[in-house]
């Protein structure tokens, strides 16, 4: 593997590999392994396991609906309060359960507010080491203990009627949280100009803004963007899907603090934290990852969950494994960071510390994209008949790349490894194509390993 050492990419040398023979017990290939490199979306893995040692595979996050009033002849004399625990995955489908509850108690009529409370997370929206200045992208979602759909909304455009109508705009979900300004035109087949679209905060919604064109021939466009207040948005949204189960709310919309005498209607539990983790990695979900981060840190240290409490509870975990938090930076747990610091080694202690974990083993390592075959890592290797004996978690940001995980070589031996690349001279694909190359070598690696 020595002359992978030489390529264009690596021209700056910043970069450390680890492949670490879970059967022999010893490292088959190391250099630069305990060096501190940028480790991208790697850092989820570190993320993942601590969630699985601490909350367990398990683990529900839940929502509640409760009340200040009183329930008589199907109406709710008083206000809902909506809280909310952190759940990263609570979407269109688990919001309709809720409201269905709800209705089905019965209660057809709420007289007072509907109030939103995520007071069980700090109201730090993004990490502070993450880039200062914001736009729409879905990975920059905001974060919040009260959360709907990723705090994304997704908007469908599609080409007007006529040559200099407007497009057809669509948003899912459809609630008035969300308003379209259009000033978009449908042009003639086959014209071109630049379709642009923007998301927009507003005091009380966001709006959607259209600039642009479209051309009459163009297909159905699909746009994931962020929202900038995720209580508001999530109560807005629950009003809706409320509505359309056939139970009014006649107050308004606040945020608020449960208080103390209120009763509880309802509980909705989430689907289990194993398959919110498949979600994480193999799709690298930065949303998803700092959501956990700080349920970690509400867990351990008591609401409301932050970053920092989440860290904390990261080196816990990595100090049981003999990593000390001088050698290493957390600013997050998802690594979009660029100054958080790993090293392959470090990386590759917490694979042996899991694949030694038949408690969490399973979960974890079905939380990884298959080689060739699914999330972050579908269209590598796939020309490699046995690819999905390599289970891996992808990083990328501008000038870094980085893959670690677990393979099975040809000859059945079982290996953990990390490859951490900073400073790339070249592009990311050129990147990928190296860390495939430096695997299938292991794949095609034999000895015997009784």
């Amino acid at each position: 593997m020595e002359e992978h050492q030489k390529h264009r990419c690596l021209k700056k040398g910043n970069f450390g590999i680890q492949i670490y023979s879970l059967d022999k017990g010893a490292s088959l290939y190391q250099f630069q392994n305990d060096r501190l490199f940028i480790p991208a979306s790697n850092l989820k893995l570190i993320t993942t396991a601590a969630a699985m040692k601490y909350l367990g595979p398990n683990y529900r996050f839940i929502t509640e609906l409760w009340t200040s009033g009183k329930v008589r002849d199907e109406v709710l004399h008083g206000d809902l309060y909506l809280k909310g625990f952190g759940d990263p995955k609570l979407v269109t489908e688990q919001m309709w359960l809720l409201a269905n509850r709800l209705r089905n108690l019965p209660i057809r009529q709420v007289t007072g507010d509907l109030i939103a409370d995520d007071s069980y997370f700090d109201r730090v929206r993004r990490v502070k080491t993450w880039k200062k200045k914001f736009g729409p992208q879905p990975f920059n979602a905001p974060l919040g203990a009260l959360s709907f759909n990723f705090n994304t909304v997704t908007v469908f455009i599609m080409p007007g009627p006529k040559v200099g109508a407007k497009p057809v705009v669509v948003v899912d979900p459809d609630t008035d949280y969300i308003r379209i300004s259009n000033r978009a035109t449908t042009l003639r087949a086959g014209k071109r100009n630049r379709l642009i679209v923007n998301r927009l905060g507003r005091d009380g919604f966001n709006e959607i803004a259209l600039t642009g064109g479209i051309p009459r021939n163009g297909g159905r466009s699909r746009y994931f963007l962020n929202i900038t207040d995720p209580p508001y948005y999530t109560a807005k949204v629950l009003k809706r899907f409320l509505e359309k189960a056939g139970v009014e709310v006649a107050g308004k919309i606040k945020t608020g603090v449960l208080p103390k005498d209120a009763e509880l209607l309802v509980q909705h539990e989430s689907e289990s934290l194993a398959l919110i983790l498949r979600g994480l990695n193999k799709f690298s979900n930065n949303f998803v990852a700092e959501q956990v981060l700080k349920t970690l840190g509400a867990w351990a240290f008591g609401a409301p969950g932050s970053t920092d409490n989440g860290i904390r509870v990261i080196a816990r975990y990595l100090q049981t494994l003999g990593i000390s938090p001088d050698e290493y930076t957390l600013m997050d747990g998802s690594g979009l960071s660029r100054q958080s610091r790993l090293s392959p080694d470090h990386i590759v202690r917490v694979l042996r510390d899991v694949d030694a974990d038949m408690g969490i083993y399973p979960e974890f390592i079905a939380s990884l994209a298959i080689m060739g075959q699914d999330g972050s890592a579908k269209e590598r290797m796939n020309d490699r008949p046995n690819g999905q004996r390599v289970r891996v978690k992808t990083g990328t940001l501008n000038g870094v790349s980085s893959l670690s995980g677990y393979f099975q070589s040809d000859g059945g031996e079982r290996f953990a490894f990390s490859i951490l690349m900073n400073d790339l001279k070249c592009g990311n694909n050129a990147a990928v194509s190296l860390q495939d190359k430096i695997l299938m070598e292991g794949l095609a690696f034999k000895r015997d390993v009784n």
